[in-house]
């Protein structure tokens, strides 16, 4: 359980750092995207934004455009779990959880473990302004990040860090993302990040992997459309 909670926190924790867009300055620019700002409306027949939904083992998310069908040792967090890691918690009507996820700077859309095996999957985004997309290099900040993610990992207790920028294959298509390896108590640590922009947000998805690398057999569950 130790070891399960460790690699749980590494995810949380890698998905949260690839998602700091905050460009080069100083400022927080995060927030609601201007009206009418091009990007904004440059598809109007792209679906709306929502969060995913798991069932039978299947998680699809129209907005993003993936899915992924797991193997069934593999469990997804319920919708309950999905808003409490969005902070939603107790008796909401349906339009108030809709109208904080509207507002909200970074969402959690899924999480999937396969505790016994020691594997995790996370999806999260983040919203973007006006000026973040107009700045959006996401290789540059991939790449910005590097030293604080290995640094940040140290602290926790992971040794023999190392993380690098590569192209991340997923169904045939490639993405800009991260590769990271280091050891947690003695055990091996794999993880595998891609990243890539939908409308005016930045969907990062992140897995993970004790003892094994299974980051290439996780990767080979999703569909991208």
């Amino acid at each position: 359980m130790k070891k399960f909670l460790c690699l749980f926190l590494a995810v949380v924790l890698l998905a949260s750092l690839c998602g700091c867009f905050g460009g080069n300055g100083t400022d927080d620019v995060r927030g609601d995207i201007a009206s009418g700002s091009p990007s904004q409306n440059e598809n109007e027949n792209e679906p709306e934004f929502s969060l995913g939904k798991a069932t039978n083992n299947t998680y699809n998310n129209d907005f993003l455009g993936i899915s992924c069908t797991l193997p069934a040792e593999w469990v997804f967090y319920t919708d309950e779990q999905i808003l409490e890691l969005n902070n939603i918690v107790g008796t909401i009507v349906d339009e108030d959880i809709a109208e904080r996820l509207k507002n909200a700077n970074i969402i959690y859309d899924m999480c999937a473990t396969y505790q016994t095996e020691g594997s995790n999957i996370n999806i999260n985004l983040e919203k973007l302004s006006a000026v973040q997309m107009i700045n959006l290099d996401i290789k540059q900040t991939l790449e910005a990040q590097i030293d604080t993610i290995k640094q940040t990992y140290e602290n926790m207790g992971y040794t023999d860090t190392n993380v690098e920028y590569q192209k991340i294959k997923v169904d045939g298509k490639e993405f800009d993302g991260l590769k990271l390896t280091a050891k947690i108590q003695g055990i091996d640590f794999y993880a595998d990040t891609f990243t890539f922009r939908k409308s005016n947000y930045l969907a990062t998805v992140t897995i993970c992997s004790l003892q094994t690398d299974k980051t290439d057999t996780i990767l080979s569950y999703f569909t991208v459309k």
